[in-house]
């Protein structure tokens, strides 16, 4: 399904980088007061070297931050909160994270804003996947962090107070490179960092990597359309119209589109007309962008 806004406005920031844009323009501001954040959560380990050319990696920490809702403690929703950042830059903490995390933590969501490992961590690919794709290397990790950060949240749901049914995932930029990997490929598949670095027992390597509802900001999809299956989990993509970054062009949300309507998997498609990389301030009929992502997630996740 696809949605227009009505009118044109262009709230775009300009782009960091020819490769692919980061998060957009950033609010300033502080979580409220009124939710409980816990911060640099370890929930998984990654390999990471020194320099472009490695032939050792070593385990590196990878952090989360938790925002939980100020209510009771009943079986809650959880959503997953991924940056952009052309894979360089930005993190878990940058405002627009904290924005997000805050927005839906105070209606009822526990939130997981997760950092995870960039082109300068010049984490190892498997050989197989240059040869599958034209993302670059780093998207390849940034997939296994995303599916351990999955799995962290699947395996402590109880810690938390959170229904292992009900997982959301949202991703944005590079981050909804990654997060389609998350939400299209199986469980398996994009789990570990190649045949040579198996699933450390610290990233709960027995546990389902599967979401239940995904959101697609600006991302790119083309490297997972031919594992589109119907069982896949509900998605909502947003992207805007004028969006001619090399690796997020509008096209690629059409493309994405169209495959999941193809094979039957209930998708929401809002094309942000007049915008280019980064809607962040797109609306439809009075409708933000938090507004309507909320309702699709609140009609997921019931």
């Amino acid at each position: 399904m696809r949605a227009r806004n009505l009118s044109i406005a262009w709230y775009g920031c300009g782009l960091a980088f020819i490769i692919l844009a980061g998060a957009g323009c950033p609010d300033s501001g502080e979580p409220p007061a009124d939710l409980e954040v816990t911060y640099n959560v370890p929930y998984a380990v990654g390999n990471v070297a020194s320099g472009p050319g490695a032939t050792t990696w070593e385990e590196q920490p990878l952090y989360l931050d938790v925002y939980e809702p100020p209510e009771g403690k009943v079986a809650r929703r959880a959503l997953i909160v991924m940056h952009g950042g052309s894979f360089l830059e930005d993190g878990k903490d940058s405002d627009r994270m904290v924005e997000w995390a805050s927005y839906f933590a105070r209606r009822g969501f526990v939130v997981f804003s997760i950092d995870y490992r960039l082109i300068t961590d010049y984490p190892p690919t498997p050989p197989a996947y240059w040869e599958l794709t034209f993302m670059p290397d780093a998207a390849h990790a940034a997939t296994v962090d995303a599916k351990a950060a999955v799995r962290f949240v699947r395996a402590n749901a109880a810690s938390y107070n959170v229904d292992p049914n009900r997982i959301a995932f949202l991703g944005e930029s590079a981050g909804a490179i990654a997060g389609a990997g998350v939400a299209i490929t199986d469980s398996r598949d994009w789990a570990s960092d190649g045949p040579s670095f198996p699933i450390p027992e610290f990233n709960n390597p027995g546990v389902s990597a599967r979401v239940n509802a995904y959101v697609h900001f600006w991302g790119n999809a083309d490297h997972v359309l031919s594992e589109i299956d119907a069982n896949d989990p509900p998605v909502m993509i947003c992207h805007g119209n004028e969006d001619d970054v090399f690796l997020t062009p509008f096209q690629s949300a059409e493309r994405f589109n169209f495959f999941l309507d193809r094979i039957g998997v209930p998708n929401e498609f809002y094309e942000a007309d007049g915008f280019g990389h980064s809607a962040w301030n797109y609306r439809l009929r009075g409708k933000s962008l938090e507004v309507l992502t909320l309702e699709f997630l609140q009609e997921q996740l019931p």
